[in-house]
């Protein structure tokens, strides 16, 4: 075999991973990696032994498996950034394997090349800023798109054993992305049983033996691979002490992202009676309830509960409805410059329902069923397209307004709920197209679409640049003030104090919040220092990295240890801290000791008359 035929039966994987490489070069070129929030660069610390010394597999927002995993990368080479390497894997390999598939049905390399441009200029459109600024959750989703892609476009005609061989890389991916954020991936399930749905029903006949034993079979490898990830994590939370952890960890997490803490002169008799003082709700308020020991996930659970019961009572289901059908209606209609529209992602979702069932009307296999049937071909056709897009429509309208009754809906969710729809309408297009029969018109379509999101996506990718160049302008700004600080903490004449951090003086400066580079200045050593509130807080992992520490509690450390002192941003109310000691009958009087950046103070607490 000669080398020109070689390249033939490889320039699949030639193009993409060329492809692949410059959106990579160039994007590394251009930006600088990032985790997008603070959370994710908790999640690092305790992956790679920053919180508590050493690489811990439980991460508490990720399931084990996939946490262990990581955790032992660090262990095996410490200095490398492996969680900003894992998420970078993941989002330039959904690409890679969305587009190599793609390539499949293009029948000439010119064809190949303007699937590959469109496909680039795409992603880069859509997906730069979640690139850059890589956020778990997205990540997770963008593995189950895949994984929905892949399985639609898997050839239709193949054997039952080939079909399943050829899905397994697909269990592997919602396997994956499952571990990565459970509840992510339960949300989209819906979306990616449309497309088990909608493959199988594309079948000349649906219910027959080998087709159940093709769809069923891999139906069950998914859940296989959910219940393994489900079973594994069971098992390595099921300590007392990360039971306890993780039902106070949901309550939290309800209280939280989907109620409203009932202020305490309303609902005073109800905070007296689960033993709760003013001074100690405030702790609450600004999440630093890290500071008291008695407020445990029974006392979390209750005032979430509470919290509900008051918001189901204030405001109606079916009063809040229509509010949020309008919402949803006018957040997918709405273009370029409204306030509260999802553009781009929104446009480039109804451009894939036109091309979904533009490519619909002419496929068919076989060019004499269409000469004998002539128009009900057709028909058959538009029937056969149009009822898979009402029932993605159906199942995306469900879980907008799931997402939106909740009033839950930060952009990366949205995003995510886009990106998932618009792999599952971009399979359908492919698929639809692959089975066009007549050489002009599948030539015709394919220019159309591929030009029409060309289009598109060049239209929208130079604000994407430039939304992403500020946002990594301003993100520079604060995270040379947050270096600052965190740089002072862990110097030299520091390292052997221990510092607690009000909770939003970590959060953001300005507005803007505070993340680190993935790639620069990558140091994996234990901080000196935790946050007194957060999702961590309360767990085994800070009881571990206090043990450390010689701390027993926040609030005994802070009051009676010379070497642990208090830090919070200039603009961040401290009066809570004082109440809350005074609340106690142990009142404190505080020192200023350093003022960072002219932003942060760090003060020395100690025992009034001490």
């Amino acid at each position: 075999m000669d080398i020109r035929n070689q390249l033939k039966q490889k320039e699949n994987w030639i193009i993409a991973l060329s492809a692949t490489a410059v959106l990579c070069l160039l994007a590394g070129m251009r930006f600088d990696y990032f985790y997008d929030l603070n959370d994710d660069v908790l999640m690092k610390d305790i992956l790679a032994g920053v919180y508590t010394g050493t690489p811990e597999g439980h991460n508490i927002q990720m399931l084990w498996l996939v946490s262990a995993f990581i955790s032992l990368l660090y262990r095996a080479a410490r200095s490398l950034p492996w969680y900003g390497i894992f998420l970078c894997v993941c989002h330039f390999g959904c690409f890679f394997l969305i587009l190599k598939r793609s390539l499949v049905f293009g029948r000439t390399v010119l064809g190949k090349l303007a699937v590959a441009l469109a496909e680039l200029l795409l992603f880069g459109a859509l997906f730069l800023e979640h690139l850059i600024f890589a956020q778990y959750t997205v990540t997770c989703t963008f593995l189950a798109a895949a994984a929905a892609f892949l399985f639609y476009t898997t050839d239709i005609e193949l054997s039952s054993k080939a079909f399943i061989k050829k899905n397994i890389p697909v269990a592997f991916l919602v396997f994956t992305a499952y571990l990565i954020r459970s509840e992510m991936l339960l949300l989209v399930l819906p979306m990616i049983c449309v497309a088990g749905v909608a493959k199988w029903g594309s079948e000349a006949k649906i219910f027959t033996k080998e087709h159940a034993l093709k769809y069923l079979a891999v139906i069950g490898m998914i859940l296989a691979g959910i219940a393994i990830g489900q079973l594994t994590h069971m098992a390595a939370y099921g300590a007392l002490k990360w039971r306890s952890f993780t039902e106070f960890f949901n309550n939290r997490t309800e209280l939280y992202d989907f109620q409203e803490i009932p202020s305490y002169a309303e609902n005073q008799a109800f905070y007296e009676s689960i033993g709760l003082s003013e001074s100690e709700k405030i702790l609450l308020d600004n999440y630093n309830f890290g500071m008291d020991e008695e407020i445990d996930e029974f006392m979390v659970g209750q005032i979430a509960q509470y919290a509900g019961e008051n918001r189901k009572a204030e405001k109606p289901f079916l009063e809040k409805l229509p509010e949020k059908l309008k919402d949803y209606g006018y957040r997918f209609l709405s273009g370029k410059g409204k306030a509260g529209s999802d553009y781009p992602w929104n446009w480039m979702v109804i451009l894939g329902y036109m091309a979904a069932f533009l490519t619909a009307v002419p496929r068919k296999y076989a060019k004499e069923r269409i000469q004998e049937e002539g128009r009900m071909t057709y028909v058959r056709n538009i029937l056969g397209g149009s009822w898979k897009l009402f029932f993605l429509f159906a199942v995306r309208t469900a879980l907008w307004m799931y997402i939106l009754m909740r009033e839950r809906a930060p952009e990366r969710i949205t995003h995510s709920l886009y990106l998932m729809e618009f792999c599952i309408l971009a399979a359908f297009v492919f698929a639809q197209y692959g089975g066009i029969c007549y050489v002009r018109t599948r030539k015709l379509m394919g220019a159309i679409l591929v030009a029409g999101f060309a289009v598109m996506a060049i239209g929208i990718l130079p604000d994407s640049i430039e939304a992403v160049s500020d946002k990594q302008v301003r993100r520079e700004e604060v995270n040379k003030l947050y270096r600052e600080l965190y740089d002072y903490l862990s110097g030299e004449e520091n390292k052997e104090n221990f510092y607690l951090i009000d909770v939003y003086s970590t959060v953001s400066y300005a507005g803007e919040p505070y993340c680190e580079k993935m790639f620069v200045d990558v140091d994996n050593s234990l901080d000196n220092y935790d946050i007194m509130g957060g999702w961590a807080c309360k767990s085994p992992l800070q009881r571990k990295k206090f043990a450390s520490f010689g701390i027993e509690s926040m609030e005994q450390a802070l009051r009676e240890r010379e070497d642990v002192y208090f830090v919070r941003m200039k603009s961040e109310d401290m009066q809570w801290l004082l109440d809350y000691y005074e609340g106690h009958g142990t009142p404190v009087q505080v020192e200023l000791v350093e003022t960072i950046a002219n932003i942060f103070e760090i003060y020395a607490v100690s025992a009034v008359g001490r």
